[in-house]
């Protein structure tokens, strides 16, 4: 596969696992709320909301570059207020998500090393919640995979997709749950197969793809669980199928 038609096939690879996620706030006018949250710590949050709301405005009118300062505020302020040291991982990520949309994957890598690290207790083989760690590894991947590290990318995609049946397979969650695990499943195979191709592997990258688009296909028909769920699996599934046409082409 040429250079420009991976780049072609990586623009048709939405941002969306990168959405922001808005934290609600919890404000309390007493000196101390319930759960013993003091008067200071909740300035202190409201002024690290105030940096992170900024940053996602920026990121939301395409400005990556003051996103980035103002989650680098936002670390700073962190690493300043041991009050706030649980909020690190969550702005981290919010970083991490700035510099892939300004096309920096190597200052995300990282950043999403380290967020894999924190998740190595849910790795492992009998994990209660490996859904955890194949996130991490696929942030980890894709970032990889941007920085033309198609080798690295494919080990963590892989490792991935196999965390995602593993959870699919946990008799304790929902119906839904299982659905959500196989829509990410279709989404890693579908970067899976742009990182085989990438490496001459356009057959595997076929088949990867291929079934991927059974697997979306699987979600978006059931009509049992969420629409949301439903439409974000139709979105996947028709970058898929373009995906799928271009390899095609190049065979």
């Amino acid at each position: 596969m040429t250079k420009a038609l991976f780049f072609a096939l990586l623009t048709l690879l939405p941002f969306g696992t990168f959405a922001q996620s808005n934290k609600p706030d919890q404000r309390k006018d007493s000196v101390t709320v319930s759960a013993g949250i003091s008067k200071e710590q909740l300035a202190l949050e409201d002024q690290l909301n105030n940096s992170l709301s900024q940053g996602d405005q920026f990121l939301k009118n395409g400005n990556a570059s003051d996103a980035i300062k103002q989650y680098r505020n936002a670390l700073e302020l962190i690493q300043k207020q041991p009050l706030l040291v649980e909020q690190e991982p969550w702005v981290q990520r919010k970083l991490a998500v700035g510099y892939m949309r300004a096309n920096q994957p190597s200052d995300a890598i990282p950043i999403y090393s380290k967020l894999l690290d924190a998740r190595k207790q849910d790795c492992g083989a009998n994990s209660e919640k490996p859904w955890d760690c194949a996130d991490a590894e696929y942030e980890l991947g894709r970032a990889k995979m941007y920085a033309a590290d198609f080798v690295g990318a494919l080990v963590l995609l892989n490792d991935a997709d196999s965390k995602y049946v593993q959870a699919e397979k946990l008799n304790s969650f929902s119906h839904e749950f299982a659905m959500i695990q196989l829509k990410s499943q279709g989404e890693t195979k579908i970067l899976i197969g742009v990182a085989l191709s990438r490496t001459g592997k356009t057959p595997e990258a076929i088949t990867a793809v291929d079934t991927a688009i059974a697997q979306l296909t699987r979600v978006q028909s059931d009509e049992t669980i969420n629409v949301g769920i439903r439409d974000d699996a139709s979105r996947h599934l028709q970058e898929g199928q373009t995906i799928l046409s271009r390899l095609k082409s190049t065979q």
